[in-house]
């Protein structure tokens, strides 16, 4: 497994806000649904979520197999 960077890239932030507004909209989504969603890879998907889950502004709710994202916070610059 390749160590994740320590740089956060435009990219990465673009993915975070996308992630954020659609949790935002819909509450609480599947890792499945956020791929579909977004036409992103599981593996791009879970990164993000990762560093979401780190910053304490997701939290991953387990229901059997299936892991639900649900925002635990809203960031200061997603607020308004």
């Amino acid at each position: 497994m390749l160590p994740m960077p320590r740089k956060t890239t435009a990219r990465v932030l673009e993915r975070k806000r996308l992630i954020i507004n659609l949790l935002k909209e819909y509450g609480e989504l599947p890792t499945s649904e956020l791929v579909k969603q977004t036409d992103l890879t599981h593996s791009q998907i879970f990164y993000v979520l990762r560093l979401l889950l780190k910053e304490g502004i997701v939290e991953e709710v387990k229901r059997g197999k299936v892991a639900y994202w649900r925002l635990a916070k809203i960031p200061e610059e997603e607020k308004g």
